[in-house]
């Protein structure tokens, strides 16, 4: 009898006529992205333009640890590759440890304890030829050292740079993503001098194409070009070393029983304990220098200790193998878990979401951080937990940033929302379908993490800012909603409405097309719009370039229902209708209903007298008032 009532519903679409149509708007491109697709480098289908150019680097390192003294020596002989059209006349180098330096600008909070002089450069070396250091040559800006050529770099060449240095390391505790942690444990990233990216969007007059203006201010993370690494990393005897990239001189670190209990978790899906307890008194080493290599990667990390257990196994990804490895301190309680965490997290983004196989050909996860979780290419330095839903999380959000950023190269200063609201939107999918925890309504086990609606309602409430321009306006408060949770919940959204298959269609598209590349939103945007065949800058727009909350209401008089589009963000309609017999009707209106401008939707309801009432459903639909999303109809 209730199938009646459900087809005599009648939508009625209200629209403002002097409002664009959605096939008409565009989104606002800043003059770069513009003239990036004037020169040919971007075009507005989401491809690469037949123009686009980037430039690398072939790295030899060999960095010394000396845990006496807190600090890392290095030195490297670098070959840069000029593949763009350009003439360079500056080469601009990242210092990021002058993070650390007294009176820098940053955006985290620093234990004054770990304040140092920064990066100590003893020579820097082009071409043959020492720079003096002086203000007419280098230029500094935060992290960023630009340094003037002698002789500019033509289009098609290289130069050679060659340079020594030292860095103190932070030691003492604060949420930091490198240094050392405890009972010599030490995690080393971002600890070499980096040469810049130089591309076909930077437009900073002065320093055309290079990533100058922005410098790591402590919140940042990766832009950087797709470079091959050969480091040699010098550490105390006794030390274990865990890295990005392939060991070269494993025989010859490893002594026979260890070695050979390596090439048996290589080759088994079993998991295998290389060290367990009973084996950290033992004598398992040959050698302090290890010998790694790594191609076409865009950074290079690694981390060490002297007594730590060490699990591993191999996943089978299609026709490869993953050789898949976990190190950490013999107190943290939860870590024997992480191996099989590890294994589930490769075997669903390579089979199930994103179905894209692994791009590497092992993953590591190192137990050092002292709160969260930070990626390397290949490796992670994750905290210690008693929280289980944490570590679940934790593991898989860091083993996916191999696809978001490392396998499509974002730009995380400027566009964070890429790589950490797509790895927070996989993340997401990855605890409800492995692990059956929902982080949209799950807000018991997710009350530590964040609850996503929690977290979403409380900042959308105090503050908020454009998704596209929220780098230049973060803090440590902040960082977690702009970054991770609103992007997040806006690619869930654009999800459910296209559908899960489409949406991976398009995401599968995007990575095929910007693997190893350089790729911003607009590109990815219109990847989106040329697969899925429909303009969706409507719905780019009003999340990520505009400013908005999400809020719906409900109002209802005469047997007409009326669904108010009160903040300014789209959202999927889902109310529940309870009768007076105790039957229940649902109705849905997808979030496309809005694409024109609409602000309201009409619903004629009949059979007003045997309804109960009427609510909005938002269990996973974000929404921060609820005032107005029930009504008492016939009590």
């Amino acid at each position: 009898m209730y199938m009646f009532r459900m087809c005599s519903i009648l939508l009625i679409i209200i629209a403002y006529s002097s409002l664009s149509t959605a096939q008409e708007i565009d989104l606002y491109e800043p003059m770069y992205y513009q003239q990036a697709v004037e020169k040919g480098t971007r075009s507005r289908d989401g491809n690469p333009g037949p123009n686009y150019w980037q430039n690398q680097a072939d790295y030899s390192i060999d960095v010394r640890l000396d845990t006496a003294a807190k600090k890392i020596h290095g030195k490297q002989h670098v070959t840069y590759y000029n593949q763009s059209p350009d003439t360079l006349n500056h080469l601009v180098l990242r210092l990021y440890q002058n993070m650390y330096k007294a009176n820098a600008r940053r955006n985290i909070n620093l234990n004054p304890e770990n304040i140092h002089e920064g990066v100590y450069l003893d020579t820097i070396v082009i071409n043959d030829e020492g720079i003096l250091f002086n203000d007419s040559v280098l230029t500094l800006r935060g992290t960023n050292l630009a340094i003037k050529l002698a002789k500019p770099l033509l289009p098609g060449e290289n130069l050679q740079l060659q340079c020594a240095w030292s860095t103190p390391i932070p030691v003492e505790k604060e949420f930091r993503r490198i240094g050392y942690y405890k009972d010599n444990a030490w995690f080393i990233g971002y600890f070499y001098p980096q040469i810049a990216v130089y591309d076909d969007l930077n437009s900073f007059t002065s320093m055309k194409g290079w990533d100058f203006r922005l410098f790591h201010k402590g919140a940042q993370e990766f832009y950087n070009d797709f470079n091959n690494y050969e480091v040699t990393i010098e550490v105390p005897e006794g030390f274990y070393v865990w890295a990005t990239g392939t060991l070269q001189n494993a025989e010859e670190v490893y002594k026979k029983p260890l070695y050979r209990k390596i090439q048996e978790a290589r080759n088994s899906e079993k998991n295998v304990q290389l060290m367990g307890k009973n084996d950290l008194d033992k004598d398992m080493l040959k050698s302090n220098l290890w010998r790694y290599r790594a191609d076409g990667v865009p950074d290079f990390a690694f981390g060490t200790a002297q007594n730590y257990l060490w699990d591993a196994t191999s996943v089978s990804i299609g026709d490869k193998k993953v050789f898949t490895e976990v190190a950490y301190h013999p107190d943290a309680k939860l870590y024997p878990k992480v191996i099989d965490i590890a294994r589930t997290s490769l075997q669903y983004a390579s089979g199930k979401l994103p179905a894209i196989p692994y791009p590497y050909d092992h993953s590591i996860t190192f137990n050092g951080n002292l709160g969260g979780g930070m990626e390397f290419p290949m490796i992670a330095n994750n905290a210690d937990t008693e929280d289980t839903t944490f570590l679940y999380t934790v593991t898989f959000h860091e083993i996916f940033h191999n696809y978001c950023p490392f396998m499509t190269g974002f730009n995380e200063k400027r566009y964070p929302f890429m790589d950490e609201g797509l790895t927070a939107l996989f993340t997401g999918r990855y605890m409800r379908d492995v692990h059956d925890m929902d982080q949209y309504a799950d807000r018991d086990r997710f009350g530590n993490l964040g609850n996503v609606m929690d977290v979403y309602e409380y900042y959308a409430l105090q503050e908020d800012h454009q998704i596209i321009n929220a780098y230049s306006s973060i803090n440590q408060d902040n960082m977690f909603f702009q970054y991770y949770l609103k992007p997040a919940v806006a690619y869930e959204l654009f999800m459910n409405m296209v559908g899960e298959q489409a949406f991976i269609n398009a995401f599968h598209a995007f990575v095929e097309r910007w693997k190893g590349k350089h790729p911003t939103p607009y590109d990815m945007f219109y990847t989106f719009n040329n697969v899925l065949g429909e303009n969706y800058n409507w719905f780019w727009n009003a999340w990520f370039y505009q400013l908005g909350y999400p809020d719906l209401g409900l109002e209802f008089k005469q047997g007409e229902l009326v669904v108010k589009r009160i903040g300014a963000l789209p959202l999927p309609v889902k109310i529940e209708i309870a009768y007076n017999d105790g039957t229940t009707n649902t109705i849905t209106r997808s979030m496309d209903e809005w694409k024109n401008g609409t602000k309201q939707i009409i619903l004629e309801l009949e059979n007003e007298d045997e309804i109960k009432t009427i609510q909005l459903n938002t269990e996973r639909i974000p929404d921060i008032d609820d005032h107005n999303h029930i009504i008492h109809v016939n009590r």
